[in-house]
């Protein structure tokens, strides 16, 4: 994903502008990052805890300029505590706005033996562990929850072997917040065709999610059927369809050229195609 450009002064102004007048667009609230208590005392312990600080608050910006860049949300309020009541914000909330929460549970910033192009040397690592939570603002309902571990730089990422945690802990942060908004994009917004036309297919993702050139998987439109034992709504993926190659970005969408000639309509589902890892 490419790197975010907005800085935290240009963010927060564009959060106080997004909060102002009528709406369109989903809303969210950002709530504070938490640090589970063991993690905090362990910090503590070693002496860390300026670092897990920066972590929170570093988290805390680039989630905030990563949803903003998006165009996708209308942020409404941000640095709330979790057990907020939502009466309490003094906001106006609908049954399509959300609430993403943090909760950092691990971090480890440890020294090990690395091997790349054949040269074997010690680098250090650091690790970064929490759950996110995408609830209903207005019902409080959670809607997902995913563990999400990163670590920079990640297997057989080349960078400095001098490379200082000035350096490395913004990269860090900045991979874990995007991983955090792409879990509120993919239940909000499901990756998929909204036009096609002549092998052309326009996109609901734009550049802050796919480059030109990066290949994806096109799936059939998926539906959705009822449980009768349990009564939840489950969602059947469609069938693989082929695959298309992006030609153009755009700050709210993108377009794909269908590698092959296959049948598709709006509405059919996309997904990222991951990348191997070179062993």
């Amino acid at each position: 994903m490419k790197k975010l450009s907005l800085i935290a002064a240009v963010a927060a102004c564009a959060l106080t502008a997004s909060a102002q007048g009528p709406r369109a667009q989903p809303g969210v609230v950002i709530t504070k990052v938490e640090v589970t208590k063991a993690l905090v005392a362990d910090m503590e312990k070693r002496g860390m805890k300026a670092s897990m600080d920066r972590i929170t608050e570093s988290l805390d910006n680039h989630l905030a300029a990563a949803i903003v860049a998006s165009r996708k949300f209308t942020v409404l309020q941000r640095g709330i505590t979790q057990d907020v009541s939502r009466r309490g914000m003094g906001i106006e909330l609908r049954e399509n706005d959300y609430t993403i929460a943090i909760d950092i549970d691990s971090y480890l910033d440890k020294t090990e033996a690395r091997v790349i192009a054949g040269r074997r040397y010690e680098q250090r690592t650091l690790h970064l562990s929490g759950q996110v939570t995408i609830a209903n603002a207005e019902t409080w309902e959670v809607l997902d929850k995913s563990n999400i571990q990163m670590r920079f730089p990640e297997e057989n990422e080349p960078t400095q072997e001098t490379a200082t945690l000035d350096m490395m802990l913004p990269e860090l942060t900045r991979k874990f917040a995007e991983a955090s908004f792409e879990r509120i994009m993919d239940f909000a917004f499901p990756f998929r065709v909204i036009d096609a036309e002549d092998g052309i297919l326009t996109l609901n993702r734009g550049a802050d999610f796919v480059s030109d050139g990066e290949k994806v998987d096109i799936y059939g439109k998926g539906r959705t059927i009822t449980d009768p034992d349990s009564g939840q709504k489950l969602t059947v993926p469609g069938r693989k369809l082929g695959t298309a190659t992006i030609i153009l970005t755009a700050p709210t969408y993108s377009q794909a050229e269908a590698d092959g000639n296959f049948a598709v309509t709006a509405g059919a589902e996309v997904r990222k195609i991951k990348k191997q890892t070179d062993e």
